[in-house]
């Protein structure tokens, strides 16, 4: 007999199924329908109650986040994201909050980074962060012991994850795209838009030459104006709607409201998009026609180089990319003022070399 228990999250990431226990967040390894499964949940269930009695404690702060409205509004990929940061920490669920300051983070940065590496250990400092700067207006944390503690540098020779990509990159990966990756790909070269926004945009978001919706992420609004390369695009997808509708129909399939769909006519699912995409990417790669490191987050990266490029301040990165903190932003506008000044300086250099008035060397 199947026996179906009540606070058991189920979904689905990267091709694999996961399921948790919604309670304290915890991902069950045991095999659905088995007696472990059921022993675990059991477990769990009585953990979830004695977290629930521990106020003042890592794990009633972990607890309280996950049951608040915060929580609820994030994407389902950021939950997944942040409940593996919770389960890592769970061991130290008894651990009083009192006791948790800058010294006890770093020391579980050093451990983490030994363990799951750099890019894991930063994340778990910015969920604690997260954590702690929830709890603080409502009387659970009394301040930000994480906020202090530096992230765990890249190493020199590393590359930089989702970089921005050349302005020669994009040329070649547009020109080699099909039309399903042409369009998703300009949404967040030329409007930032991170890819589940950019799968799940609907036409009704386009309209009167501006994107206006939702970020999946974050519930934070979107407006950005489209540009003109973008607009092209758009405009000529929307002119195949009609072709395309009439196809779906005989068939007997309903017609997608989301602007990207996939050759068959229907919206992409995020592991289904990213398969795609990366698949083109590799073999561009392979053809030596881009350089290695393209992702598609690093669109995002290239859409806030070419606006502080084309002499955009921080707020303006801020307002099209919907950063929450000008830091965010900052980065963008800081580089490309670097290049600007340099540029300026070796001007100058070559108009007083030319003109003798330098001392040569």
């Amino acid at each position: 007999m199947l026996v179906r228990l009540k606070g058991i999250k189920t979904y689905r990431s990267k091709g694999k199924v996961y399921h948790y226990h919604r309670a304290t967040g915890t991902r069950i390894v045991s095999e659905p329908g088995t007696a472990a499964f059921v022993e675990e949940v059991r477990r769990l269930d009585e953990k979830a109650l004695q977290v629930a009695d521990r106020p003042g404690t890592l794990g009633g702060l972990m607890a309280a986040y996950r049951a608040s409205p915060e929580f609820a509004r994030l994407s389902d990929t950021t939950k997944a994201d942040y409940r593996e940061v919770m389960d890592y920490l769970q061991p130290l669920a008894d651990v009083a909050l009192a006791r948790i300051d800058s010294p006890f983070v770093l020391k579980l940065r050093d451990k983490t980074f030994a363990k799951r590496k750099r890019r894991f250990a930063n994340y778990v400092l910015a969920v604690l962060s997260i954590l702690h700067n929830w709890g603080t207006p409502r009387g659970i944390t009394t301040g930000n012991p994480a906020e202090k503690v530096p992230k765990v540098e890249r190493p020199r020779k590393e590359a930089e994850a989702n970089r921005a990509w050349k302005a020669i990159e994009l040329e070649t990966v547009m020109l080699a795209a099909p039309d399903e990756l042409r369009v998703p790909i300009a949404l967040a070269a030329f409007a930032g838009l991170r890819q589940g926004d950019v799968i799940r945009l609907p036409w009704t978001a386009y309209k009167g030459g501006v994107i206006e919706s939702r970020q999946a992420k974050t519930g934070d609004p979107i407006w950005v104006p489209v540009h003109s390369e973008l607009r092209a695009l758009l405009d000529a997808a929307r002119d195949r709607l009609p072709t395309l509708a009439e196809k779906l129909s005989a068939k007997g399939k309903p017609i997608p409201t989301t602007i990207v769909i996939g050759q068959r006519g229907e919206s992409f699912t995020e592991d289904g998009f990213r398969a795609r995409f990366f698949k083109l990417v590799r073999e561009l790669e392979t053809k030596e026609w881009v350089w290695p490191g393209l992702t598609f987050h690093g669109l995002r990266h290239t859409a806030a180089t070419m606006l502080a490029d084309a002499g955009c301040d921080t707020r303006d990165i801020q307002a099209v990319l919907g950063h929450r903190t000008a830091a965010m932003s900052e980065h963008y506008a800081k580089e490309a003022d670097r290049k600007r000044r340099a540029s300026a300086a070796i001007t100058k250099l070559e108009r007083a070399r030319n003109s003798g008035g330098g001392d040569g060397v």
